[in-house]
């Protein structure tokens, strides 16, 4: 496999969102100004804590130690990935955290939150998988692979699950690939999901006959908050969203786009295509658009 160029869904998805995105990112580097981290680094906290718990948890543990044991390593690790200075206010900060342990104190309730399972299943925290699968290389960081009664299940966690693909929604990786609509975000959730199975397949933890799966986890999908005598409280509410059955379904199509971006990275084609499409859509959010000569120049046009 010395010829083969592993990519990963990242890169994959940024050149699926704009060619000249990924050749101003990952090609030239061009440095912009600094992005706010804060969602970032909160990610940064709770997968933290998340790796923790499950590295010193073993199968047979007590869901009471294991919350406690959440609840222990959330503050190191808040103040480890966490810069104040990110935050409008102290205030500001202060209800991020609250709102970011509530995530983890729901997440590993020991009355049936998900967590659970996720410490005691746990065989691998951020496990680095590659894989060959079409002639293409993929590689990525799994957040976590849990062992069940069936196989694998790689767990994906994110913040939200808004806009993650659904099976309602799954029909646009079509129309992405044949140039009616643009949808990257979900593009990428594809890809994520094809890197993750592939690449369990092809480790060591993989036994032929094992069944694969993939989920995203949202940890704070649903948040609020009620005023108190003291202030305030908060409650968050996280969920699963597993992609096995899309992948399954859409596999000819993730496939194809995956070969398209792929064999564009590694060809060095830059040129954004097709650029209507990744103007209205992805131009808007572009970091890089005030120095993007295709940008400038449709405002020009228009």
């Amino acid at each position: 496999m010395t010829d083969v160029t592993f990519l990963s869904p990242s890169r994959l998805a940024t050149y699926a969102d704009c060619q000249r995105k990924f050749d101003y990112e990952y090609v030239q580097k061009v440095n912009v100004p600094e992005q706010t981290r804060l969602y970032l680094n909160q990610g940064r906290a709770y997968h933290g804590t998340i790796e923790v718990v499950c590295e010193a948890t073993n199968p047979e543990d007590d869901a009471q130690l294991i919350y406690d044991r959440a609840v222990e390593a959330f503050p190191e690790q808040w103040r480890e990935h966490i810069d104040p200075d990110e935050y409008a206010s102290n205030a500001h900060q202060e209800y991020q955290r609250l709102e970011n342990l509530e995530a983890i104190k729901t997440f590993f309730d020991p009355d049936g939150g998900h967590g659970i399972d996720h410490a005691r299943q746990s065989v691998e925290t951020e496990k680095s998988l590659e894989c060959v699968e079409n002639g293409l290389g993929l590689r990525g960081r799994a957040d976590n692979i849990l062992r069940t009664d069936e196989g694998i299940h790689v767990i994906d966690y994110k913040r939200k699950l808004r806009d993650v693909i659904t099976s309602n929604t799954a029909s646009v990786l079509e129309d992405h690939l044949d140039g009616t609509d643009h949808d990257p975000k979900r593009v990428k959730n594809a890809f994520q999901t094809a890197t993750y199975i592939e690449g369990v397949k092809q480790s060591d933890l993989y036994e032929e006959g094992m069944t694969v799966r993939f989920s995203f986890y949202g940890l704070l999908n649903r948040t609020s908050f009620e005023s108190t005598p003291d202030g305030y409280q908060i409650s968050v509410r996280g969920y699963p969203r597993e992609t096995t059955d899309i992948y399954e379904e859409y596999y000819d199509t993730i496939w194809n786009l995956l070969q398209r971006a792929h064999e564009g990275i590694t060809s060095g084609s830059h040129d954004p295509d097709p650029f209507p499409l990744i103007h209205d859509e992805a131009c808007p959010d572009c970091k890089y658009r005030e120095m993007c000569t295709e940008f400038l120049a449709e405002g020009v046009k228009r």
